[in-house]
């Protein structure tokens, strides 16, 4: 979740060649005005919200916001292209390059290796892929999970793993730093936007 960018212990969740460009992937629905509403280990409210397509340089992109309350956290520009799901901008800094969140056709052990100059320097993050059955308290799901593994300018490794179920996207985030817990989100409520024909319920997902 990008907006944690907003704390330095968790920066590396930015991480987080082109062919066709689409803006439709299985696994991270981008309607205008698809909403996610999680609650997070803090017990905050924190919500995603797709708030509208825009063109990012040549690419089509849509702008996701997140906030807590009336406050923004942090935006992010999404584009989805025949490969996969790629961030290509967070909080008004824009990557060289796409940083692959999710293959176009995820499969348990698939692994990449993202490499992005921030402010803070170079970071170097390792991704894999695997597949897990997970409760949240919109419904139980099977989803792919990428853990991806960074480290800071100090040594200190974090894990971050995203938890992504067809039709509905991110159903749970946790973070360790140090090998120990650090952040957990869990999706409370989803929506799928207004130019979508159907909207996802919670419940078991199979």
């Amino acid at each position: 979740m990008a907006f944690l960018l907003k704390n330095s212990a968790v920066f590396f969740l930015v991480l987080l060649t082109f062919t066709q460009v689409s803006m439709a992937n299985d696994f991270y629905p981008l309607e205008d005005g698809s909403l996610w509403k999680y609650k997070d280990s803090n017990n905050k409210t924190i919500v995603k919200k797709a708030v509208r397509e825009e063109k990012l340089g040549y690419y089509p992109s849509v702008l996701l916001e997140v906030s807590e309350g009336k406050t923004l956290l942090s935006s992010e520009y999404i584009v989805v292209t025949n490969e996969g799901v790629f961030r290509f901008a967070l909080d008004g800094k824009r990557f060289d390059q796409g940083a692959l969140l999710l293959k176009e056709k995820p499969k348990a052990g698939d692994k990449w290796i993202i490499n992005l100059a921030l402010d803070i320097g170079k970071v170097r993050s390792e991704v894999k892929v695997s597949e897990e059955e997970v409760t949240v308290p919109f419904g139980k799901f099977k989803c792919f999970v990428t853990t991806t593994v960074s480290k800071d300018e100090k040594g200190t490794e974090y894990q971050l793993k995203n938890y992504y179920a067809q039709k509905v996207g991110v159903v749970k985030v946790t973070i360790e730093k140090a090998g120990k817990k650090h952040y957990e989100l869990e999706l409370l409520e989803f929506k799928l936007g207004s130019n979508s024909t159907s909207d996802a319920k919670g419940a078991e997902k199979k």
